[in-house]
């Protein structure tokens, strides 16, 4: 293996959140080649990131031969699998990557579940992960588990932020905070990971940059003149027409809620951004 190819990281989801912020935080880093899988690399967020040097080539996650030729001579994975056509789908995927990342025998595979994923959650998405969590520890690869909570960045959109206020409001007791996490500080995460090894393989953690109660999360968007959600309560049976898995994920969050150790997260240098910090920090593409 030359090189080049010894220091090349594969990255899944490049053109989504997860998969931006860890792409950015590696081109940051400056050690890798990086890899991104597309189903369409002639789209223009291929095109995006083929400007910014990585290397965009077509696979795709149902393709098994295709991954296993994605992976060939990498010397890590960022496997992420997204929730839209079901938990089933996402677990089958989560495992297929798995499957050719230890065909490829690849030096160290990062899976991206979700905080909680551990704990008997009854949400399918979150169930789902932990799935592809035991067959990646049963076939044995050498892999590192990141288990971000709630994104931050969900808050961008105003529409978003109305349904997501409702729900909190609707679900989670006043005085119970949420935990959540810069998409960004997931890409440190992970950078920090495949320049540390050592530190990192065999290991799952949970992480969070912050918590706060629903009217705390509202009056940081206040203060940085953003919409905070409507003044009132919004029914529940106007939420129905929501995915039950996510409903189910509100109540949990009420019931028992993400458990990342922030302040051990924070002593760490980078130290994950506070809502308020992500908030005054620039959007990034």
């Amino acid at each position: 293996m030359s090189d080049a190819a010894s220091k090349t990281i594969v990255i899944l989801g490049a053109t989504g959140q997860q998969g931006g912020g860890v792409v950015r935080a590696l081109l940051a880093d400056g050690r890798w080649n990086l890899r991104a899988l597309s189903r369409n690399p002639n789209s223009d967020a291929a095109h995006r990131l083929a400007a910014r040097g990585v290397e965009v080539i077509a696979a795709d996650m149902d393709d098994l031969a295709a991954m296993r030729a994605a992976f060939k001579g990498a010397h890590g994975v960022y496997s992420v699998q997204g929730t839209d056509q079901g938990g089933e789908a996402e677990t089958r995927r989560g495992i297929a990557v798995a499957e050719a990342a230890r065909a490829a025998e690849v030096a160290h595979f990062i899976y991206a579940s979700v905080g909680g994923a551990d704990r008997r959650s009854a949400v399918p998405h979150f169930e789902s992960k932990w799935r592809v969590e035991e067959h990646v520890r049963r076939i044995g690869l050498p892999a590192s588990i990141v288990r971000p909570v709630f994104f931050m960045d969900n808050f961008v959109k105003p529409s978003m932020r109305v349904v997501l206020l409702a729900l909190l409001r609707n679900y989670v007791p006043a005085n119970k905070p949420l935990q959540m996490i810069a998409v960004a500080d997931i890409g440190h995460w992970v950078a920090r990971a495949f320049g540390d090894p050592a530190a990192f393989i065999g290991k799952a953690e949970e992480i969070a940059g912050d918590e706060l109660t629903r009217a705390q999360i509202a009056a940081a968007l206040k203060r940085h003149g953003l919409f905070a959600g409507l003044p009132f309560g919004v029914p529940r049976l106007l939420l129905r027409p929501l995915p039950a898995d996510v409903r189910r994920m509100f109540e949990w969050f009420g019931e028992s809620g993400y458990a990342a150790d922030i302040p051990a997260l924070r002593a760490r240098h980078p130290r994950p951004m506070t809502f308020e910090e992500w908030l005054s920090a620039p959007r990034t593409s």
